[in-house]
């Protein structure tokens, strides 16, 4: 077993609209085999995705970091970065580290989060009428089935239900939704 060590490593990130992920996708395989042609090069990995988030990450390693930027700032990488930038909600952002540390660095603080003010309204949105409807289904539910459950218990398993809802159904729709929004 022989060991490539990540000298010249580069990070790709790119937000894309979640309409376009299908297309990036096949983009992503003409990209790659014209990043083989450059001299120096090793490999490339993708993080997809997960759920309904919006972010890929594209590692490429060469030989060197010198290789590494060769392909970063080659016209054929910006010819084919204008086929795609109709799909990224934020511009192409990247990084090269020398060696394999960039597993260990923290999240770039350039990726900037969505306006607070956008934030709030997609989550009042949200919260409106799960809490219009949930806490008088649940005490209703509650005083049929459990009459003498305590007021704390029925108000708990309310908040425990607009959570969950909140987490894992409505705020990944409604973010997949309003992604193109949330990104200007």
């Amino acid at each position: 077993m022989h060991s490539i060590a990540a000298e010249g490593t580069s990070v790709i990130v790119h937000d894309v609209a979640p309409a376009h992920h299908a297309s990036y996708e096949s983009w992503m395989l003409t990209a790659r085999e014209a990043s083989r042609g450059f001299k120096g090069y090793l490999a490339t990995d993708v993080i997809k995705p997960v759920g309904a988030g919006l972010r890929y990450v594209v590692i490429l390693r060469f030989s060197s970091s010198a290789d590494a930027e060769g392909w970063l700032q080659s016209d054929v990488r910006a010819a084919l970065l204008k086929d795609v930038e109709r799909w990224l909600i934020r511009a192409d952002r990247y990084q090269v580290q020398d060696n394999s540390e960039f597993w260990f660095v923290t999240p770039s603080a350039r990726a900037t989060p969505p306006k607070r003010w956008k934030q709030w309204l997609l989550s009042t949105v949200a919260v409106f009428p799960l809490t219009a409807v949930i806490p008088a289904s649940v005490a209703t539910l509650a005083h049929n089935l459990a009459p003498t459950l305590p007021k704390v218990t029925v108000l708990a398993a309310t908040a425990a239900i607009i959570s969950a809802i909140m987490v894992y159904w409505l705020m990944p729709l409604l973010s997949r939704f309003t992604a193109d929004w949330l990104g200007r």
